[in-house]
């Protein structure tokens, strides 16, 4: 399961079932295209990241 840590500044993704996995990134949208490209290297078959992504992408009006 990919979690987001937000604080002001930046946001670090983390993957639970990763334990040493992490990344950081300046906006949500960066950091669910992250965690989305992770999920989708290292976890074929789990989609909550990438419908997070999905979700706020479509919320934030970005281009597909």
């Amino acid at each position: 399961m990919i979690r987001l840590d937000c604080t002001r500044v930046s946001i670090v993704i983390v993957c639970t079932d990763c334990p040493y996995w992490r990344a950081m990134r300046f906006t949500k949208h960066e950091a669910w295209k992250c965690a989305a490209d992770h999920e989708k290297r290292t976890h074929p078959g789990l989609t909550q990241a990438q419908n997070a992504f999905t979700k706020h992408r479509a919320r934030e009006g970005h281009a597909v």
